[in-house]
């Protein structure tokens, strides 16, 4: 049933189109990273450059104050969900509007099928348990998928164009274990760090996917879905621990609130989930 129902969401020329601007977002932010940072500059004109900053590293050094250079951005920190643009409206464009992807991506399907008298004939295919189960993981499953290629995507086009980059903009005087394993850990493996926080987004792009499955598992109306869904996606961006902490490396904050932010949106996801299915099994209509 769950092979079905990817197979059937994938034929969906709307989904297409919502996975292709996924894929585009992050590409138009490196694009836009590249030329804020000024790239093609900096390589062309590399030896100048790195003859001064070996000058003012030298004249830093004397004088007593620490040195940052302006050579190439790390491709980790240059990245999509470094938010390293000006004004952050790629990232904001894709995450705050997370609801409105996940939705159009798979979780509203079910008030389709729902109104289309399609759901009775998948029930004469098998349980309402097993129906309603199906639909929880191919919501889950196709939003981690796609936002984690998407993710990958920038972050490899990321390292083609900002190779040899070592710059993180200042902020690598946080890589110190005084202020913190966690920062220590971001300086010394910035990819690696990445990449987690690439698979911990794409998770919470699978927990939005059962929270607005949940919703529309209960109001069966595209509607009041819809706008439950990005009520309580703005409720939890308000929270002392919102989206932000989970899901952007090489910020001021530490490892705890990067997990108390991860296990508000986790808890949230499973616990809503959790309810509705206990609920909708219970229930004499699907």
């Amino acid at each position: 049933m769950l092979k079905k129902e990817i197979l059937s969401i994938l034929k969906s020329k709307r989904v297409l189109i919502i996975v292709f601007i996924i894929f585009l977002i992050p590409i138009i932010d490196i694009n836009m990273a590249s030329k804020e940072m000024r790239v093609s500059y900096k390589r062309e004109h590399k030896e100048e450059i790195l003859k001064n900053e070996r000058e003012e590293r030298i004249e830093a050094k004397k004088q007593g104050y620490r040195f940052h250079s302006s050579w190439i951005t790390h491709p980790a920190y240059a990245s999509f969900l470094s938010r390293s643009t000006h004004g952050h409206s790629t990232q904001i464009m894709l995450l705050w509007l997370l609801p409105f992807m996940v939705l159009n991506l798979i979780s509203d399907r079910y008030i389709w099928e729902k109104n289309k008298g399609y759901s009775n004939i998948m029930l004469s295919r098998g349980t309402k348990k097993k129906y309603i189960l199906s639909k929880y993981m191919a919501s889950f499953l196709i939003p981690f998928i796609v936002f984690a290629l998407s993710l990958l995507l920038n972050f490899i086009i990321a390292q083609v164009i900002f190779r040899t980059g070592d710059n993180f903009m200042g902020i690598e005087v946080l890589f110190n274990i005084k202020y913190g394993k966690w920062f220590y850990l971001e300086g010394k493996y910035p990819n690696l760090i990445y990449l987690l926080y690439i698979f911990v987004t794409s998770c919470l792009a699978g927990m939005c996917g059962l929270i607005t499955q949940s919703l529309a598992f209960i109001s069966k109306r595209y509607t009041i879905t819809y706008i439950l869904g990005f009520f309580i996606w703005m409720w939890l961006q308000t929270t002392p621990y919102n989206l932000t902490y989970a899901t952007q490396p090489f910020i001021e904050y530490g490892f705890e609130d990067f997990i108390k932010s991860v296990l508000l949106y986790v808890g949230v996801g499973l616990g809503i989930s959790l309810i509705t299915f206990i609920f909708k099994v219970r229930q004499d209509e699907l």
